[in-house]
């Protein structure tokens, strides 16, 4: 079938350059416009398979409750502590202890690293990238290693020190109860309006005051330790004993797939650019006279 050609006809019954409609333009074009677009997306697909590669790898760390209970509180609690574990992975003392297991400068592992939870459950992913599918699983085993070990060491800190600072704050309560026997008693011996009175009511009070805040102190302390209990009733292990490793980039298949379709793109406003402009400069040349009706 030939394609309809469009004419214009000049005043003086002249025809003048026909007119091609967009569809005809890339028609006559199409082998043009194929062919490049085909050569660009051979290129880039080349040009790809001898880039260097980037490799993924993922680890994951499963966070549980030693608690014999299976409420859900004790689900929902355990998916809590995976999103605080997921946050504390990234620290500096993660970080550090991962570092040093693979060699890596912990710049340069921190950038290369993103950790997160699945899915808001309470297993906590590490996503290691690299330059080779080794590499990459080395990193994330080393971080998940790391933040198995750092937490663990984290719990036995909490719970060593503990006691400790209840100690303390029971000496220092025991000694300011017993100021306030003492000045309750020095203040029922004095004389009622007495400056030695005034001044044993006030220490009183202050003393009163001490034991009041050592109270809540202690209390504060023990709610603490009791939340630190639950962390220390939490298990952390690593799930995946070699990690699972994907290439990133680069995907030749992929590049010659999105060059390909860009480069049809512009081969063909480049063509219909390119004739309408053609077309335009040589409207004015007269072909042949026009027909007597």
């Amino acid at each position: 079938m030939t394609p309809h050609l469009m004419q214009r006809t000049s005043p003086d019954g002249i025809l003048d350059q026909p007119v091609l409609t967009r569809t005809q333009i890339i028609y006559r074009a199409r082998f043009s416009i194929v062919g490049v677009a085909v050569l660009i997306a051979t290129a880039a697909w080349a040009v790809s398979t001898f880039m260097p590669g980037t490799y993924s790898a993922q680890s994951d760390v499963l966070v549980t409750s030693k608690s014999a209970m299976t409420s859900m509180d004790a689900v929902n609690g355990a998916n809590d502590l995976a999103t605080q574990y997921a946050q504390f992975a990234v620290t500096e003392p993660v970080m550090t202890d991962a570092s040093s297991r693979t060699g890596v400068p912990m710049g340069e592992l921190a950038g290369s690293t993103l950790v997160s939870t699945v899915s808001s459950t309470n297993i906590v992913r590490v996503t290691a990238s690299a330059g080779s599918a080794a590499e990459a699983g080395k990193r994330a085993t080393a971080v998940a290693d790391a933040l198995v070990a750092q937490a663990e060491k984290r719990m036995t800190v909490a719970a060593a020190a503990d006691p400790a600072q209840l100690k303390v704050l029971d000496d220092l309560l025991t000694q300011a109860k017993a100021d306030v026997v003492r000045l309750t008693a020095s203040l029922g011996a004095a004389k009622p309006g007495s400056s030695r009175a005034v001044a044993g009511t006030t220490l009183l009070n202050n003393a009163q005051q001490q034991v009041l805040a050592l109270t809540m102190k202690r209390i504060d302390l023990v709610n603490q330790s009791g939340q630190a209990g639950g962390g220390r009733g939490v298990s952390l292990s690593r799930l995946t004993d070699q990690p699972a490793t994907v290439k990133v980039s680069p995907r030749p298949l992929l590049y010659a797939t999105v060059a390909l379709i860009a480069s049809l793109v512009v081969m063909t406003e480049l063509a219909v650019s390119s004739e309408r402009r053609r077309s335009r400069a040589a409207g004015g040349r007269p072909r042949r006279p026009a027909m007597a009706g």
